[in-house]
């Protein structure tokens, strides 16, 4: 039996899944409160939800580029402290 799919499967999963418990503990400043960030950020953390949900109910055979992709995403999500925004504003 093969286990490296299987490993790729769970770390592509928990990749999303912690990305989305990120985004979704993100603390908003309530002084400078912004609806479209915080749509963006709750859009973005329900798709990292479902993916996770997706790939790990299901067991999706997930791609080597797929768990590389994810897990960066969720590292740049977590250094970010789960803002979108500076994310966005830092590759323009």
């Amino acid at each position: 039996m093969d286990l490296l799919p299987l490993a790729l499967t769970y770390v592509t999963a928990a990749a999303h899944l912690l990305s989305a418990f990120r985004l979704a503990c993100y603390q908003r400043n309530e002084d400078h409160y912004c609806w479209p960030s915080s749509l963006l950020t709750s859009l973005f953390g329900g798709m990292f939800c479902l993916a996770g949900m997706d790939v790990m109910l299901k067991l999706q055979p997930v791609s080597p580029w797929h768990a590389l992709v994810s897990v960066l995403l969720c590292v740049l999500i977590v250094r970010s402290g789960g803002n979108i925004v500076c994310l966005w504003r830092a590759s323009k």
